[in-house]
């Protein structure tokens, strides 16, 4: 039997969610494997919470099926196959990725396959699905149309920083109570212990909807959810709402109720309250090695009238600079070393097989042994601290070959190596009671095409990945998607600035910076391993 038939998507340039697929329902007489390739198609109509696929179903099954469950995206057909019962059959095709639940979405591994029982019996003479698992199947080429990627926001511990987590969800109506529901239940796993949520846990929608009215979204909250709040708390809870609702387009204003009665949250912000800051900008500065010596690099052109203090005698490399733009950090014989804002230079890691410094927005330098999978902080403030192991058991046997903190100071992300096969990782950091790193949770994976050993931040749900030695790079997003960069024979070095567009590679030659899907070299002099704050 050959692939399922399904509806072709809307050509290139059609809005996503302004199309809707409308696949009919069972036919007369259908017989078992017609009925299962009727489920199939109607799993791309996500009306009426799938009505057309559970028109397929048995009367029990359709009423208790939870379609929301998990979607498995499949590459290619799916083959029908008979199994050993009277009415049973195995659904088996290759999958692409899961999206489960709360809208979490894992890529699967190349090659994955998965077999899916289902049932049939007749009801009034009609074959009809008896027993299938919970949740929905749809193609690969009809993913992107039917669902699409959100953004529900948590905060850093000290609430300094609005944090990003990507969520996957159906394009129909409801989105805004969907969202708000999974911002209520909590971060993703690999987040859970480095953020925090502004409101308390077990808050929950009053009912099931989010309402919008002239653009005003009402978010009727459970009547326990301002249980011993302050006007602090409840002005997080306003803002994390702003943030996670605000981007959708129906949406300009947020109204916060308990019981259908506004929330008072203050008429001027509370004592402590400031503004979480979304997608911090890191300027347009670099800081790069220029005849042995570090400069800052802006531009096109090398800055070499500043307080940097001279570390040639040091070989300095893959330098890092503070967000605050004062500290600095290098590699150098001998070692890691830090630059204190009073000009300071100290060395605070020996060895010889370091990834280059990375410095997060809460006053720490990172690095990691490169063979060892030994990740370390330490403090910037030159009171004397030492380096502190930061704990990820995931390490253990595992080649770090780059290690860059988010902008946002709550996500690790790494490239390893283990076995002959590179991966791009994002961990979550936890961290105790004085904002001391601990560990890195298990981690999520980014899928590249290209074999990355290094990698940079372009922005909060951006990173771009470098293979030195294909001279290829790509742009990955945490939502999964990526995108090739212009192949540039003998790429070494990548960083970026505010946003993918502002990314620049190094050759033994020259800098280059992206000019759409082109580079363009800078003048000289030559400069190495420029790098952005972070």
């Amino acid at each position: 039997m050959g692939p399922v038939d399904r509806i072709e998507p809307p050509t290139e340039g059609a809005p996503v969610g302004e199309y809707t697929f409308n696949p009919p329902g069972p036919e007369p007489g259908a017989g078992p494997e017609q009925v299962i390739e009727g489920f199939l198609l109607a799993g791309t109509a996500t009306q009426d919470d799938y009505g057309t696929a559970r028109e397929f179903m048995a009367p029990k099954l359709a009423g208790e099926w939870r379609s929301t469950e998990r979607t498995l995206v499949y590459d290619g057909g799916v083959k029908i196959t008979k199994a050993a019962g009277e009415h049973a059959y195995v659904l088996n095709f290759e999958v692409a990725s899961v999206i489960d639940a709360r809208g979490i979405r894992v890529t699967a591994d190349p090659g994955t396959t998965r077999s899916v029982p289902v049932e049939l019996e007749q009801v009034d003479g009609q074959w009809r699905i008896s027993g299938i698992p919970d949740g929905t199947m749809v193609s690969a080429s009809d993913f992107p149309v039917l669902f699409e990627a959100y953004t529900a926001y948590f905060f850093d511990p000290t609430f300094s920083y609005a944090v990003p987590d990507i969520r996957w969800l159906a394009s129909r109506q409801g989105v805004a109570a969907s969202l708000a529901t999974l911002m209520l239940e909590g971060p993703a796993p690999y987040l859970a212990e480095a953020v925090v949520s502004a409101f308390p846990e077990g808050t929950r929608l009053a009912q099931q909807a989010v309402p919008v009215e002239s653009g005003v979204a009402g978010v009727d909250l459970t009547s326990d959810a301002l249980d011993g709040t302050t006007f602090l708390d409840r002005q997080r809870m306003q803002q994390q709402l702003e943030l996670t609702l605000g981007p959708l387009n129906t949406v300009s204003s947020i109204r916060m109720s308990v019981g259908q009665r506004d929330v008072e949250i203050g008429d001027r912000a509370a004592a402590g309250f400031e503004p979480a800051v979304k997608d911090p900008a890191v300027g347009s500065r670099q800081i790069a090695v220029l005849d042995g010596e570090l400069v800052f690099y802006e531009g096109s052109a090398p800055v070499q009238d500043t307080q940097l203090p001279k570390v040639s005698q040091l070989n300095p490399r893959e330098p890092a600079l503070a967000p605050n733009g004062d500290e600095a950090a290098f590699l150098g014989d001998g070692g890691l070393f830090t630059i204190g804002a009073d000009g300071a230079v100290r060395n605070v890691v020996a060895g010889a097989e370091l990834t280059g410094p990375s410095i997060g927005p809460f006053g720490w330098v990172w690095t990691a042994s490169g063979h060892g999978g030994t990740v370390s902080a330490v403090p910037l403030d030159q009171s004397g601290g030492s380096a502190a192991p930061v704990a990820a058991q995931w390490l253990a046997g595992v080649e770090v070959t780059d290690l860059r903190i988010s902008r946002d100071g709550t996500r690790a992300l790494l490239i390893t190596q283990e076995g002959g096969e590179g991966k791009v990782q994002l961990a979550g950091i936890v961290r105790d009671g004085d904002g001391a790193p601990l560990r890195l949770s298990e981690p999520n994976e980014l899928r590249s095409p290209v074999a990355a050993d290094s990698a940079v931040w372009a922005d909060e749900t951006t990173v771009a990945v470098l293979d030195s030695g294909g001279s290829e790079a790509a742009v990955l997003g945490l939502d999964g998607s990526s995108e090739e960069l212009g192949e540039l024979d003998g790429m070494e070095e990548i960083s970026a600035g505010n946003g993918p567009d502002n990314i620049y590679v190094q050759t033994p030659d020259a800098v280059y910076s992206r000019v759409g899907h082109s580079w363009a070299a800078q003048p000289p002099p030559v400069v190495l391993d420029p790098a952005f704050p972070g």
